[in-house]
């Protein structure tokens, strides 16, 4: 028996091992999936309340601090201002600065915390810094980041307010400055963690973090595009992915933002899906390990079945399984092995009996058989005798067709040039008679002083020429027409001698019938087309129909037997010049016309004469089929033409029939070239 290349046990652990694997990793894909939606979410609900509660600490704080300076700006008694800065936590030092007549500002008031410089070291130096005065006053509140490096961070806050003056009219500008202590700002800002926040201007500036560039930041674009208040996105800077938030304070264009990185936010969603892996191999572990012990109960009882079938085959049948009690089908299946190798032992018994028996039929039915089959090779005799001459009277048949096509072309010629002599020929004898007729009266009644008098006379048909110049340009035009004639006839009799040879070709192929001789070499087609036409071209001109050639194919580089394609080809178009002579259209038109498609050479053979009925195209290339008469046709003409196509390893079809419209025949001949590379 053939060996076992891969048992059942070991399909059984495959398939329940990819099923395991399947789940858990399908299992494994969806939680990954929902977690990871789940935690996004989550991320984005906490970063936006971070963001929005920091906004309203921050506009609160600023608001606050913004109506101190109003309140320091229009008191007239700004030295109580001293004792509440000592004792304030948010302000550290206010300046009043009033813009002059040129548009410059002057400092007119200030007052500080000078604990709060102590504290840190500080001096008046620290607060000498540019005062953005044109942002506020086109702004009327304006947030900067006034802190330096390695100072306490400070946020400067300015307002515009004009004084008025007598009668209610603005007598002052004045720019009112405060310097904000950011410490709690920059403690709540990282309060978090996870989360890395920031506190902007209106162009994205930070406020309190230094040396750094957030204009191009995706949340302060968000910022500038969207018109709410706050917002959420997910976005990739330096090709890290980001979580981020952001949040409108709602004074002076003040925002926080925040983002956090998305490999922190699902840190523990990562470390989740690797436990969860980690149980999932265990499981598999599991499952394989019990499935190795059921697959070994479930084969054993296979095992000895196989290794009874393997006795069995080998022309044991005593063999039998006895000892298996599975009480399953494998039980059923050995109950039904027992049972065949019985019936096996008994049919063998039998059969060796039935041999015997037939072991004295066969001595008598051989004795029958001889006596048969010498009756049988008469028979047989008899039908080979019968083939043979139906095998004549097909040679016969086709011989008679194809021979009668060049035999037409001949006779056609023939007939041409029969015309030519009777005509054209006497003609010009008839006038050298007639000259040289009226140079021996002239001379016998004139002598030769009168003849050649008279040669000098002017001819009756043209005054300006002599009867001698008239008699000579006569003779040359006469010798001039023999030339050609003698080209003519010279054409002619290699045209028939070519059509002879063709005839004998033919007769000596008609020794095979089943067989395509043809020696098949490489042609230009376009040629061989030609010189078809050129083979039924004084039988078209006798019809006065014309043949049109159109060559469309840009290579005609075929393998074939010319003399065969151009059997073919002559067949094909004195059917068409039959059945436009019958059609008797006004316009009556044959054309072939070549193309290349998909590595063949197509020629297509046109005409819109009475086309083929329906019920005959089905059977116009089987043989002895005729539409014609037996004397005008034998039904073997497209069936011999297409064995010599299909010799050329192409085919012989017909595309379509429309009675008086068009009917087209299309051969199909591959390409040289690509022959030569198929094979």
């Amino acid at each position: 028996m053939k060996k076992i290349k891969f048992s059942i046990r070991y399909k059984i652990l495959a398939v329940v091992t990819i099923l395991l694997v399947s789940a858990i990793g399908f299992y494994l894909a969806l939680a990954m999936q929902i977690f990871k939606q789940d935690k996004t979410e989550l991320v984005f609900d906490l970063n936006k309340s971070f963001v929005t509660t920091l906004s309203a600490e921050f506009e609160s704080t600023l608001r606050g601090a913004s109506d101190k300076l109003k309140l320091y700006a229009l008191t007239n008694d700004r030295s109580v201002f001293e004792e509440i800065l000592t004792h304030d936590l948010l302000l550290t030092r206010i300046e009043i600065h009033e813009r002059g007549l040129d548009g410059n500002y002057e400092l007119k008031s200030k007052v500080t915390n000078q604990e709060y410089l102590k504290l840190y070291a500080l001096d008046e130096q620290y607060f000498k810094k540019q005062i953005p005065f044109d942002e506020i006053q086109s702004r009327s509140i304006f947030v900067w980041n006034a802190g330096s490096s390695g100072k306490p961070p400070l946020i400067g806050l300015g307002i515009s307010v004009i004084k008025e003056g007598v009668l209610r009219k603005p007598s002052k500008i004045l720019s009112v400055v405060g310097y904000v202590k950011a410490d709690l700002f920059l403690k709540n800002l990282k309060s978090s963690s996870l989360t890395k926040a920031y506190l902007v201007d209106a162009k994205g500036n930070p406020l309190l973090q230094l040396n750094e560039n957030l204009i191009n930041h995706p949340l302060v674009k968000e910022l500038a595009r969207q018109n709410i208040s706050s917002g959420v996105l997910e976005f990739k800077q330096n090709e890290k992915s980001y979580l981020g938030a952001y949040s409108k304070t709602g004074f002076a264009q003040v925002s926080v933002i925040s983002e956090v990185e998305s490999d922190k936010a699902f840190m523990a969603m990562a470390h989740l899906i690797r436990r969860s892996f980690i149980f999932a191999l265990i499981i598999c572990t599991i499952t394989f390990i019990a499935t190795i012990f059921f697959s070994r109960s479930l084969i054993h009882p296979l095992q000895r079945l196989v290794s009874a079938m393997e006795k069995v085959a080998e022309g044991h049948l005593d063999s039998s399984l006895k000892e298996v009690r599975t009480n399953d089908e494998i039980f059923v299946l050995a109950e039904s092995f027992n049972k065949m190798t019985m019936d096996l032992k008994t049919s063998r018994d039998q059969l060796e009996e039935i041999n015997r028996e037939l072991e004295n039929k066969v001595i008598d039915r051989t004795k029958k058989l001889e006596e048969q089959n010498r009756a049988v090779k008469e028979a047989q005799e008899a039908l080979l005798r019968t083939t043979r001459l139906a095998s004549v009277g097909e040679i016969a048949g086709r011989a008679a067709h194809e021979v009668l096509n060049p035999l037409t072309s001949i006779m056609t010629r023939i007939q041409k040039v029969q015309k030519r002599l009777a005509m054209e020929i006497a003609n010009d004898k008839n006038l050298l008679g007639d000259i040289v007729k009226a140079w021996r009266d002239d001379f016998d009644q004139k002598g030769l002083e009168g003849f050649i008098k008279s040669l000098k006379e002017p001819s009756q048909i043209d005054p300006k020429q002599t009867l001698l110049q008239e008699d000579l340009t006569n003779i040359s035009e006469v010798f001039s027409r023999w030339d050609k004639d003698i080209e003519s006839l010279d054409k002619d009799t290699q045209f028939l001698l070519q059509q002879s040879q063709r005839i004998e070709k033919i007769l000596g192929g008609m020794r095979s019938l089943s067989h395509v001789t043809g020696q098949k070499v490489h042609q230009r087609a376009h040629e061989v087309i030609h010189d078809a036409v050129n083979i039924v071209a004084d039988l078209f001109d006798k019809h006065r129909i014309k043949i049109s050639e159109n060559y469309s194919a840009h290579t005609d580089d075929v393998l074939i037997d010319r003399d065969e394609i151009i059997q073919v080809l002559t067949n094909i178009l004195k059917n068409s010049l039959q059945a436009v002579t019958e059609a008797k259209n006004k316009n009556s038109f044959v054309s072939i016309n070549t193309k290349n498609e998909n590595d063949k050479f197509i020629i297509d053979i046109i005409d819109n004469g009475q086309g083929i009925e329906a019920k005959n195209q089905a059977k116009l290339f089987e043989s002895n089929f005729s539409t014609k008469s037996p004397e005008v046709g034998t039904g073997l003409g497209l069936s011999i033409s297409r064995r010599f196509i299909r010799a050329c390893h192409g085919d012989l079809f017909l595309v379509k029939s429309t009675p008086g419209v068009e009917t087209v025949f299309r051969i199909e001949l591959p390409i040289y070239k690509k022959m030569e590379k198929a094979a």
